[in-house]
């Protein structure tokens, strides 16, 4: 090596080192990376996620940008792979936690629940509510005891609201029981079914209704101030300058938000809207759900039926089609609707082909005849129909309906769904499934209803299938899951729960052979439950191009024994890539 040469060298080591020194010190006059752009994209990572996406059913981080999400991978690796010039920010929060996509309940009403939370709880099993225990009351003597009590405490001059009476576990009430609570104060007991009221004296007459008003219906009985099914309506229309002020919604209301965030649930479908009153329920919603902290989105579907009681059939036709002009971000119209055929499961009102044990039988909100007229206008101008059923003969009377309205005006992918589905038998089954008919069942019948009705109304054979969902599952039927709250609670894994146990209160197991897996359950409140309502491309599964909607969990639900499913721990919520933790 020749001396110039070693030179050279030195020159050049001293001037790499005098520029590594500079680049120390942030004084080298390298070329700078230019800082990322755009959009933040949030990576959350997790212990685990369950995406309900067949083609990647783990994962452990999921990439968020505005609102939606824009990958799924694992962590340690996701960050980088979304390019190193990206603006990505990790999240490590729920790095002990489980992520499953956020969880869809399809069939609750928010103003029914709105209507009844801020009343008295007095029901046969204990309900968690937001600020407050309230805890079961069995027994006729034990009910008109804590009636009493919450009487003697109410202020003198306000009626007395109480929600929760059911004759299988409280005994007979009536009107007269109610008088020797009190001559003076309006008491309103209203039915755990709600499809019931009964009422004193002085609500009667608080209320505006004689007896000559009612005079020939046949589903009120006037002498017990009973109100029933239809005829629930002469009284709700008496009660709802009370119920529907906007001090009584705006606090019922909140306590249903409150509620539905605290079951992990970020989409809810009204199955009813229009139930009371269409200009006041549509104010009281925009304002209170349609609010920016609101953690959930609403889909609201028309209750066809009470529209057209309201207006008449073609009046309220163009009333539903107009609505969706109404929508904003969070709360929208969307092209369904929902029918009625029989009675209230919770008041044994089903239509029962072999009718009951003691020989009563079941009511009709909406004659077989009366379906099928309401449903084939919204049929033939593309609606998704909706049908609350509850015994075998309703169950008969909507698949009657929609195989009459496929001969007039043939559909693909009608979506026809049967709601609730208290009893049905085995034959049934294939016929919902050749129908191409799905369903989104009330498990919470199992456990509240199941030991009673076997030894009341129905026996044992029918009352262990109620709810039969193992049989829908082996045909291919869709199944979703839902609360119908206040019917049951708005918490989606305790649904999911009795689903896959099949237990009831009492600890009896009915027919295990109706069970759904864990998993299948998990997907009938999530991306089964989405589909219901036509919402999958959207919600339901941890996919890229959907919401970020996510529920964050303190344990994998599928992992852990299925008898603890319901006792899984919610965190909170992610919500359009916006994180909302429990209160």
């Amino acid at each position: 090596m020749t001396r110039a040469w070693r030179a050279k060298r030195a020159g050049l080591a001293a001037t790499l080192a005098t520029w590594a020194l500079a680049v120390a010190w942030g004084c080298a006059s390298a070329p700078e990376r230019p800082a990322p752009t755009g959009p933040e994209t949030t990576v959350f990572t997790a212990k685990r996620i369950r995406t309900m996406d067949l083609a990647r059913p783990l994962a452990t981080a999921v990439a968020v940008r505005e609102g939606r999400i824009v990958a799924v991978g694992e962590a340690g690796r996701l960050a980088d792979e979304l390019g190193r010039d990206a603006n990505v920010r990790v999240d490590d929060r729920f790095a002990g936690h489980v992520l499953v996509p956020g969880l869809v309940e399809n069939h609750l009403h928010p103003m029914m629940a709105a209507l009844l939370l801020p009343m008295e709880f007095i029901t046969p099993y204990d309900w968690s509510l937001p600020g407050r225990e309230v805890k079961g009351v069995r027994g006729r003597a034990a009910y008109i005891a804590r009636l009493r009590e919450i009487e003697a405490a109410h202020p003198v001059t306000a009626p007395l609201f109480a929600w929760g009476y059911h004759a299988q576990f409280h005994g007979s009430l009536t009107r007269a029981d109610l008088n020797e609570i009190s001559a003076q104060r309006p008491i309103i007991a209203w039915h755990r079914s709600f499809h019931e009221v009964i009422v004193n004296d002085a609500a009667l007459a608080w209320m505006g209704i004689s007896e000559e008003d009612v005079a020939g219906n046949p589903q009120v009985d006037y002498a017990n101030g009973h109100f029933f099914e239809n005829g629930l309506y002469v009284a709700v229309q008496a009660l709802t300058p009370t119920l529907l002020s906007p001090d009584w919604i705006g606090r019922g209301l909140t306590l249903t938000k409150r509620s539905v965030h605290q079951g992990g649930i970020t989409t809810i479908a009204d199955m009813a809207f229009g139930l009371f009153d269409l200009e006041s329920e549509l104010a009281a919603m925009m304002a209170v759900l349609g609010a920016d902290d609101t953690p959930f989105r609403t889909l609201l579907v028309p209750n066809a039926r009470s529209i057209s009681q309201a207006l008449g059939a073609e009046p309220a036709f163009g009333a539903i089609e107009a609505l969706p002009a109404h929508n904003t971000e969070r709360v929208r119209f969307v092209r369904q609707v929902k029918l009625f055929a029989d009675g209230a499961f919770f008041s044994q009102l089903m239509q029962m082909s072999e009718g009951y044990l003691d020989g009563h039988h079941g009511e009709w909100l909406m004659t077989p005849e009366e379906l099928l007229a309401a449903a084939r206008p919204y049929w033939k101008a593309g609606y998704q129909l909706h049908v609350h059923v509850n015994g075998d003969l309703g169950v008969a009377s909507a698949l009657d309906t929609l195989e009459t309205l496929q001969g007039e005006t043939p559909r693909d992918d009608h979506r026809f769904t049967l709601h609730h589905f208290g009893y049905s038998t085995e034959e049934q089954t294939a016929r919902i499934a050749r129908l191409g008919v799905g369903v989104s069942a009330n498990p919470y019948y199992i456990y509240t209803l199941g030991d009673a009705y076997s030894r009341e109304g129905l026996g044992p054979e029918r009352a262990s299938h109620m709810v039969r969902l193992g049989s829908l599952a082996r045909a291919g039927v869709p199944i979703s899951l839902h609360s119908d709250f206040t019917m049951a609670p708005a918490e989606p894994l305790l649904l999911a729960w009795v689903a896959a146990n099949r237990e009831t209160s009492e600890g009896n197991v009915l027919a295990p052979e109706e069970r759904l897996s864990a998993e299948h359950a998990l997907r009938a409140v999530t991306i089964d439950a989405a589909r219901a309502i036509r919402m999958e491309d959207e919600i339901g599964s941890i996919e890229v191009g959907k919401r970020a909607d996510f529920t964050v969990l303190g344990r994998d639900p599928i992992e852990a024994p299925v008898e603890s499913l319901a006792n899984t721990p919610i965190w909170g919520t992610v919500f359009e890539g916006r994180v909302f933790p429990l209160e």
